[in-house]
């Protein structure tokens, strides 16, 4: 018979505990080995006993779960982190899976999900219930937006020097492409990189990538 997958639980709801102990415990394949009501508790703990999977609450009466989650990512690596939080606004996800989440669950979601999550997390991959994916992929396009905000600023002549130097052709080349000296494609391209924020070719290069800018070479 395959070793069960062992959970840790933290959450400062002693109920709460006691109902998804009975629920991970009621699966053939899950077993509750500790809990914690809070994170001074949690990050004593969880080192020693190993456990495969922690799931995490992020309001904590100490500690933030977002700290929790970051410092035992950073002493324990093999330990894997769901976050099971009454929380699903955009800073809180964000937040999670910066901080080393592997999985994001909703407490208002199905208590399928929750499972699902646990084994998805302990077979190595990530699981994010759809309202956190959700959330990562408007995040994404806000981002993506913005991008095309800055380079929509530059100037006409700020653009083409962007997309030709994303492209690979070098300042001389530009020159010649555009009738221009040299030195002020190197002027255009500076001030280009500072206003879409970036300091080098490759940061570049992903951002035209991003853009759209490369899409037809």
């Amino acid at each position: 018979m395959p070793d069960k997958i062992r959970v840790f639980l933290v959450d400062d709801h002693q109920v709460l505990r006691d109902g998804l102990q009975l629920l991970l415990e009621s699966a053939s394949d899950l077993q509750v080995i500790g809990e914690a009501e809070n994170g001074t508790a949690a990050l004593e703990m969880i080192p020693r006993l190993k456990p495969d999977i922690v799931v995490m609450d992020l309001s904590l009466p100490d500690i933030s779960g977002i700290e929790v989650t970051r410092a035992i990512r950073n002493q324990v690596p093999g330990v894997h982190i769901v976050v099971l939080s009454m929380h699903i606004l955009k800073d809180f996800v964000l937040n999670a899976i910066q901080a080393g989440a592997d999985g994001y669950v909703p407490k208002s979601s199905t208590h399928e999900s929750l499972l699902d999550a646990i084994r998805a997390v302990a077979a190595g991959e990530r699981y994010l219930h759809p309202t956190a994916a959700n959330i990562l992929v408007e995040n994404y396009r806000e981002e993506e937006s913005q991008e095309e905000i800055l380079f929509k600023e530059l100037t006409t002549r700020e653009q083409e020097v962007f997309r030709l130097t994303a492209q690979g052709f070098t300042s001389k080349e530009i020159g010649e492409k555009l009738i221009i000296s040299p030195k002020t494609v190197d002027t255009y391209r500076q001030r280009a990189y500072e206003k879409v924020g970036v300091e080098h070719r490759s940061e570049l290069v992903r951002l035209a990538l991003k853009l759209g800018l490369l899409d037809d070479l």
